[in-house]
């Protein structure tokens, strides 16, 4: 699932339960993302930059880095479950 965020905030929190690949853990009903994204969803890259081991701090540090560029790529993988 590729999303093109714009800049600004995104309203969603990040987290890395045990350690683990970085997952949507909330969105707030405002967010620019909110019918793009689900909870639960992972977040596998930023702009190519791979998150899949970065902890939820440094991941939201990657994020919000790149707040002012004019898009940022997001690959997320959602599970098939949903």
């Amino acid at each position: 699932l590729v999303v093109i965020a714009p800049p600004g905030m995104l309203g969603m929190v990040i987290d890395t339960p045990a350690g683990g690949v970085p997952v949507v853990h909330a969105i707030k009903e405002s967010s620019c993302l909110y019918n793009q994204i689900r909870i639960g969803d992972k977040l596998i890259s930023v702009d190519d930059v791979d998150t899949t081991t970065l902890s939820a701090i440094r991941v939201s540090k990657l994020i919000s880095a790149r707040a002012s560029n004019p898009q940022r790529v997001m690959v997320f993988l959602r599970s098939s479950d949903d």
